[in-house]
């Protein structure tokens, strides 16, 4: 449960903080939106890798190509929730809330089951 914790509280800091970071860079510095999300988004992976092995997982030994089942993990995960969010929205504030609140939190749960029994979970 501690692990579970952890990754939620990481993951719903890094995803804050890349909120408002690319809002305030999109809004206020007028930088393209689509290349900034990106760009602030891939400078997230590596600091929140490492805030998920040592904190969420505690995993002092990685399988091979860790980071890259993660990234890969991430990058799946922002396009499931942009596809969904996109594809599927209805201008009702209450079933927009209720798609990209289903969309999120299966995604959480996903990353948290990949995170768990592979990426973190060495190969003995």
């Amino acid at each position: 449960m501690r692990s579970l914790v952890a990754f939620l509280m990481i993951g719903g800091g890094f995803s804050i903080f890349y909120a408002v970071t690319t809002a305030v860079l999109i809004s206020v510095l007028h930088t393209p939106p689509f290349w900034t999300s990106v760009t602030v988004f891939t400078a997230c992976v590596p600091p929140a890798f490492l805030a998920q092995q040592h904190l969420a997982f505690r995993a002092k030994k990685l399988r091979q190509h860790a980071f890259l089942i993660y990234a890969a993990t991430q990058i799946f995960g922002i396009a499931l929730v942009s596809t969904i969010t996109t594809r599927f929205v209805t201008y009702d504030i209450f079933w927009d809330t209720i798609i990209m609140g289903v969309t999120v939190a299966i995604n959480a749960i996903v990353g948290f089951l990949i995170g768990r029994f592979v990426t973190f979970n060495p190969v003995e």
